[in-house]
């Protein structure tokens, strides 16, 4: 069977899920990058792979996807050897959803915080940063008594979540600190010692990001 083919942006945290899922599962995928996102990603080949003109964007030997999330399920749905990261079982699958649902909303929030001074130059709006907050809130909460955010093993809901946080650590002068919550330090922790994958993926991301920037002053 040929690699699956999934286009991203070397820097998207939602890019970088998938890519993670994949690795754990063991599915190789041929990477392409997409340079220029307004453009590439509208092309009549493209749309037709992903009407949203969104990355990431899977093609598996023609059967496409889209929404990183999703796309994730579908990865340990038909390549996982088991379903320790996504269950089968509904009622112990519901909190992981949830957990999810919860990480697409954050995300955004997250989002807001990270491109406005980055890369819009502008200032941060201070309901943004109260969002972020109250729902770091709630991931404490979330984790209070616990191991992983959904069940007794570490799973998808864990590693989405953690990855979106990841670029809260670039803004510094936001005020904003997740490892500040008891809760979420300890759990980052083990989630980051859960498999190399994780922090190769994450180290990436950093370099990346610096070396983006440093362009965006220059």
């Amino acid at each position: 069977m040929a690699p699956l083919t999934l286009y991203v942006s070397p820097l998207s945290a939602p890019c970088r899920l998938v890519r993670l899922v994949a690795g754990i599962v063991g599915v190789d995928l041929k990477i392409v990058n997409v340079n220029d996102l307004a453009k590439d990603l509208k092309t009549p080949e493209m749309l037709k792979k992903n009407p949203q003109h969104t990355v990431p964007t899977l093609d598996d030997n023609g059967v496409y996807n889209a929404e990183s999330r999703a796309i994730a399920m579908y990865l340990i749905s038909k390549y996982g050897k088991n379903d320790a990261l996504y269950p089968k079982d509904v009622n112990r699958r519901v909190l992981v959803d949830q957990r999810l649902f919860f990480d697409q909303d954050f995300y955004s929030r997250i989002v807001s915080v990270f491109v406005t001074p980055k890369f819009l130059r502008k200032q941060t709006d201070p309901s943004s940063i109260v969002k972020v907050n109250d729902g770091l809130e709630s991931l404490n909460r979330m984790l209070e008594g616990k191991q992983w955010l959904a069940g007794d093993n570490i799973n998808l809901a864990d590693y989405a979540v953690a990855i979106s946080l990841t670029p809260i650590e670039l803004v510094p002068e936001s005020g904003i600190v997740p490892t500040k919550h008891p809760n979420i330090k300890e759990w980052l922790h083990r989630v980051e010692s859960s498999t190399p994958k994780y922090m190769e993926l994450l180290k990436t991301f950093r370099e990346g990001v610096q070396e983006l920037l440093k362009k965006f002053k220059q």
